[in-house]
């Protein structure tokens, strides 16, 4: 009777050996060295994530994107059932490509010579993280954008495949990140001509429109100056006096969608939807407001202008406390008070 024994390393590399008749065998399978995890692009293999190396792969199809949809979600654990979620370890007589795992019918060529699936009752555990970029600039109109890169962790836990007589267990195990999604924050709320974007006011919000970009500053009786100022004037943020900045899937916002819609802004139809991707709020950081009156035509009324900026202003994701970036100074606009 051969008895299989398992071990699970440190810091997830997987060492899985085997006695065979008093005979100590090793049996590697071992994919720590492949830290990047792919996934298939085909229409109908989006749940299928995978790794290779060389003649192996090591297949994980889950429904990620469904269970990570609510994003106040940082992580979730669902069971190896071996139906809704599975996990299956292939050896091939040749090298394995992409085309092997996601295309339906596979190639040919090379063949799978063994299939073992995991056994239902492992645990997977898939943790959402972000990796940032943060470009800073000291010229208000300079280059401010911020990239995030969203990525899928998944950790493998008391996993067992089982073929015959051989059954091969690790108590945990790495399996690797995808990224499954890149956005930009452009932070690029001045015209063409480099002239700063007009500000509006909505319901005692001050907004600020960009493409497909809001920001939206509560402003307090008492905030805007009512003559030309010196110096500018320089007001904290704070729970009251909040900042937020909005990124929609599509561009085409205007100021009514911005200001009546605290989430997605409705369409038509459900496709239609213009859907809030990235919310943004500060609460920390400083208001910059220079003012100052026009000096129009003859026999026009001159009218003050209102030159809003940041400063020193902290951005926290929303549901994500831990994730923040910095700018040091970024253009808001210009706010012209009708009369």
């Amino acid at each position: 009777m051969k008895k299989i024994v398992a071990f699970a390393c440190i810091g997830f590399s997987i060492l899985l050996s085997s006695c065979n008749d008093g005979e100590m065998v090793y049996k590697d399978i071992d994919f720590s060295g492949v830290t990047s995890v792919s996934r298939c692009s085909n229409t109908g293999a989006e749940k299928v994530f995978y790794k290779l190396k060389q003649d192996e792969a090591l297949i994980l199809i889950v429904d990620a994107d469904n269970l990570m949809r609510d994003e106040s979600k940082q992580a979730v654990n669902v069971e190896i059932d071996g139906t809704n979620t599975s996990l299956e370890y292939r050896k091939y007589d040749d090298k394995v490509s992409n085309t092997s795992i996601c295309n339906v019918p596979a190639p040919a060529f090379p063949n799978a010579v063994q299939q073992i699936p995991a056994s239902p009752g492992a645990s997977l555990t898939i943790r959402r993280d972000i990796a940032m970029v943060n470009n800073e600039s000291e010229d208000p109109l300079g280059n401010n954008s911020v990239s995030l890169t969203y990525q899928y962790t998944f950790l493998l836990e008391n996993i067992n495949f089982q073929e015959g007589e051989t059954n091969i267990k690790y108590d945990r195990m790495l399996f690797g990140t995808n990224n499954y999604a890149s956005r930009s924050l452009a932070f690029k709320f001045i015209n063409s001509d480099a002239t700063l974007k007009e500000v509006n006011l909505c319901n005692n919000t001050l907004i600020s429109l960009a493409d497909k970009e809001a920001m939206l500053l509560s402003v307090l009786e008492g905030d805007l100056p009512n003559d030309a100022t010196d110096t500018p004037k320089i007001i904290p943020l704070n729970e009251e006096r909040k900042l937020i900045f909005r990124q929609y899937k599509r561009t085409g916002i205007n100021l009514i969608n911005v200001c009546e819609n605290e989430g997605d802004i409705p369409g038509t139809s459900e496709g239609n939807i213009n859907h809030l991707e990235e919310l943004w709020t500060s609460t920390e950081g400083e208001v910059e407001i220079a003012s100052r009156w026009t000096n129009p035509g003859e026999g026009l009324e001159p009218k003050l202008v209102h030159t809003v900026n940041l400063k020193n202003v902290v951005f926290t994701k929303q549901q994500y406390e831990q994730l923040t970036f910095k700018k040091t100074n970024i253009a808001f606009g210009e706010y012209k008070p009708e009369e």
